[in-house]
């Protein structure tokens, strides 16, 4: 069947990248349906004509703003200036026309607003466009995407939608999905490579797949009518870290001042630290090049002598450091679009980026043998061609080629030898505290390229049937070697493995847009295919090996909105989503597959026929606009998780081991509040309340893994989960206090993740039963602009964490503080600098400045 599939499908989605524009128009003095009226974006040389009733549409319509003129013989013109058209949504404008016998008067000019409520928004769904992210103090997408209802995160911060697992987010840049199929890493994101990003939560139509908890839909920037360059310098850091001060933990309060001088003599006087035990040595921040800070450069434009051809090209570097006391972040990335039309139906798009990056993270234990600790190396090319074609006024298709590689290498910079060969232990001090000598045990080299075809179908039948159909194909070159140890005594292993596996699918989804009801119904049809082999029964070694099956799935969508009243909706959806483990998973120690005989004492066993996840997700709201300025969201959601990713042991005599299953669950209950003003007459903002309960029986995969070397009991109840946060709230707010400057503020306020207080030995307390204290940030951006005829300087400053708040990550059991362990036997469990773990919370306070101009 697999074979006869692929056969059938060599090409048939992507995700959307166009929007549409409908409406109605009607005689001024009548109210009657005026036939024939010339619907028009000049800028597109792309239109419509109304039908009997009024009614026109405009498909395939990129997202952008536009004008959008009516006319017709014997009537005025009317034009609606400033159209916002946004993918996969319907933009409704109506036209009124008077009727006239002067041909030459000049057209009705209006400025089109735009809806607090989109009547065909079926679930939660939340834009924010390059405007935007140059007024808000918003450094990384990521950032953007954290401060929307519904998205919470974790410890090491995470990304989580709905209370899902990390990981449980689509990235698509141009159509394509560009997340790391093999390590199930999301990709680099730059804010200045984005004209649009939306954010689908919860629930999602057909076209989309392989993902649980949300998509992030990316259009990259396309050339403008006219030339324009823009170069934006950011500074580093202007306020010093703390953590990289000498004795900074003296300053501390409270702290007990005898037992840490008296622990510092101690460790001087034994010679185990070759550098002070309380001093920061110099070179441990960003990578030594020319300057900190980054630049971020661009130009944009018709191609001379041909303006049917434009451009965008751009190109960044970041050199920063970390707040803690080492590691750092360098990136470098050059980013081209080239469009080309040819008419108004057929246009071609050329889309390429190249990314070089290396970053190290800070670790405690390596506080003082920074040199020693790991630096990865990243290099990624993203190539994708094109092509969109509408051959009639109601039907358009678009055809996605894509080429993604992606080369990462995670090393000791000094370990230059075979990645098969040996490396020295870490080494602890006389007190079993930080390391003094030695290197992690691990190193990988990663080689993952993806081709994939993709194509959608799009077919206006009458007014009220928007049909889309389509399919996508890829296939993966996977190339892994590496050395690891996983937990503390366990053996080194080693991996070397070349797969080629392959997945693909097929949607059709109707959008039905009445006057007082859209649906939003479809399916998908997924398929995966790992091309390797494995026992036919993964709990008995000595079973036969066989090809490992074709893994399919079916998933359901229906989405639902109903219009009230003029400002009022109701909005339903319901969905089966479903998402296959990243592929590494499915591979880990494939060479024990041959010789099971080699299996150590819990040695991980990938299980390449595991079970895809599945997630049952509801939510059901209401939408209300506040005299066309303001808006209320208000929705109820509900997820029921199944076949979620995890480990747990066999035991077969003689064998003892780890096997990836699908034995984990959870649930999901919450209500998503957002209230917003669009920036109208120099003032807007977005607040967000989200309120939910995430349980299950664990947080992630390899806790089984774990339980089982720690000696824990099975988890066999749901408990609250590691990264569940009962009540976040967030915001945005915008201030213009003139056309060229004004202030952009976000603000995060989150009440505290779970843990499991230590009461006393022998006491057995709930799994995540204590809460962290609250924590909050406010960010601000200050900017200012001049303007000296075709040039505008833009001055600006921003602060992150202004108030320093210290905001906790982890925090120890016995008194559920970051930064205090408890006592045992009168004294404290460690030295100060040991318990002091900077890391144990967020990021502290950051000023930037920058300059940015703009020349068009």
């Amino acid at each position: 069947m697999g074979k006869l599939f692929m056969l059938f499908f060599p090409l048939l989605i992507y995700a959307g990248t166009v929007g549409k524009i409908a409406g109605r128009v009607l005689d001024a003095e009548t109210n009657e349906p005026l036939v024939a009226v010339d619907v028009f974006i000049d800028e597109l040389q792309t239109g419509g004509a109304t039908d009997m009733d009024g009614h026109y549409f405009i498909l395939n319509v990129p997202p952008g703003t536009y004008d959008v003129e009516a006319s017709m013989i014997g009537y005025r013109a009317e034009i609606k200036k400033s159209v916002n058209v946004f993918t996969d949504r319907t933009t409704y404008i109506d036209f009124t026309l008077s009727p006239t016998v002067i041909e030459l008067d000049a057209p009705v000019v209006v400025v089109a607003k735009r809806p607090v409520i989109e009547i065909d928004m079926t679930s939660k769904e939340t834009r924010i466009t390059r405007e935007q992210f140059d007024i808000t103090p918003i450094e990384k997408p990521t950032e953007a995407i954290a401060l929307q209802g519904g998205v919470t995160t974790d410890a090491a911060g995470e990304l989580h939608v709905r209370g899902g697992r990390s990981g449980e987010l689509a990235y698509y840049i141009e159509g394509i999905e560009v997340s790391n199929a093999l390590l199930g890493n999301a990709p680099v994101l730059n804010k200045n490579l984005i004209s649009e990003m939306s954010l689908l939560s919860g629930t999602f139509n057909a076209e989309y797949g392989n993902i649980m908890s949300g998509v992030v839909n990316i259009i990259t920037p396309e050339g403008g009518s006219k030339i324009s360059t823009k170069l934006e310098y950011t500074s580093f850091v202007l306020n010093p870290s703390p953590y990289r001060k000498k004795d900074w933990i003296s300053a501390l309060d409270p702290y007990d001042p005898d037992y840490y001088d008296a622990h510092r003599s101690l460790v001087d006087s034994l010679d185990t630290v070759t550098v002070s035990d309380y001093e920061v040595p110099d070179l441990l921040g960003s990578k030594d090049l020319p300057f900190l800070g980054g630049i971020n450069a661009s130009a944009e434009g018709p191609i001379p002598g041909d303006r049917a051809t434009r451009f965008f090209i751009a190109g960044n570097y970041l050199n920063e450091e970390s707040y803690l006391p080492f590691g750092y972040n360098l990136s470098r990335s050059v980013n081209g679009k080239l469009t080309r039309r040819f008419g108004p139906n057929l246009k071609l798009l050329l889309d390429a980026q190249y990314i070089d990056e290396e970053s190290q993270n800070y670790h405690h234990l390596y506080k003082y043998l920074s040199e020693n600790y790991l630096v990865t190396y990243e290099k990624s090319i993203r190539g994708i061609i094109g092509f969109n074609h509408a051959p009639v006024h109601n039907f358009f298709y678009n055809i996605r080629f894509g080429y993604i590689q992606d080369k990462l290498e995670t090393k000791v910079p000094t370990d230059t030898g075979s990645i098969f060969g040996s490396i020295g232990e870490p080494i602890r001090d006389n007190f079993s505290e930080f390391y003094l000598s030695g290197y992690p045990q691990f190193r990988q080299e990663v080689k993952t390229t993806q081709y994939v075809a993709k194509a959608d179908f799009n077919w206006q039948l009458g007014k009220i049937h928007n049909l889309k159909f389509g399919g996508e194909q890829s296939f993966y070159d996977f190339e892994l070697t590496n050395r690891q140890q996983l937990f503390t005594r366990t053996p080194i292993i080693y991996q070397n493995y070349v797969q080629k596996p392959r997945d693909g699918a097929i949607f059709i989804q109707d959008k039905i847009e009445h006057k007082y009801l859209v649906v939003n119904a479809g399916v998908r049809f997924d398929y995966s295919r790992v091309n390797t082999v494995m026992w036919e029964d993964i709990e008995d070694p000595t079973s036969a090996v066989t090809d490992v099956k074709t893994q399919y799935q079916i998933s359901p969508r229906l989405g639902l909105s109903h219009p009230i009243t003029d400002d009022a909706m109701l909005h339903f959806a319901y969905g089966h989503f479903f998402q296959m483990p990243p592929y590494e998973i499915m591979y880990f120690n494939s060479s024990y597959i041959a010789s099971p005989e080699s299996i150590p004492r819990y040695g991980l066993v990938g299980n390449p026929s595991i079970l895809p996840q599945r997630t049952t997700a509801y939510e059901v709201g209401v939408k209300y606009a506040i005299r066309d300025m303001y808006g209320i969201d208000v929705t109820l959601f509900l997820k029921d998780i199944k076949n979620l990713l995890s480990t747990t042991e066999v035991r077969l005599y003689p064998y003892n081991y780890i096997i990836y299953t699908n034995d984990d669950f959870g649930s999901v209950q919450g209500i998503d509040v957002t209230f917003k003003r669009d920036l109208v007459d120099n003032l807007g903002f977005n607040f967000n309340y989200t309120y939910q309960v995430a349980r299950g029986n664990r947080s992630f995969a390899m806790q089984g893994f774990y339980d089982v070397y720690t000696g824990s009991p099975e988890r066999k109840k749901e408990y609250y989960l590691d990264f569940d946060r009962r009540h976040t709230f967030s915001g945005t707010f915008q201030y213009q206090f003139n056309e060229l400057g004004g202030i952009g503020i976000n603000a995060q306020l989150a009440s505290g993740l779970p843990y499991t207080p230590y009461i006393g030995l022998g006491v057995v307390v709930e799994e995540n039963s204590g809460r962290m204290e609250w924590g909050y940030s406010i960010d601000l951006l200050l900017h200012q602009g001049v303007r000296f005829g075709r040039t505008l300087l833009v001055f600006f400053v921003s602060g992150t964490n202004l108030t320093d708040a210290e905001n906790p990550r982890y925090v120890y059991p016995r008194t559920g503080l970051p930064w205090d362990a408890g006592e045992e036997g009168g004294g404290l469990m460690g030295s100060p600098d040991y318990i002091i773990d900077p890391s144990n919370i967020g990021r502290r306070r950051s000023i930037k400045a920058g300059i940015r101009v703009t020349v068009s």
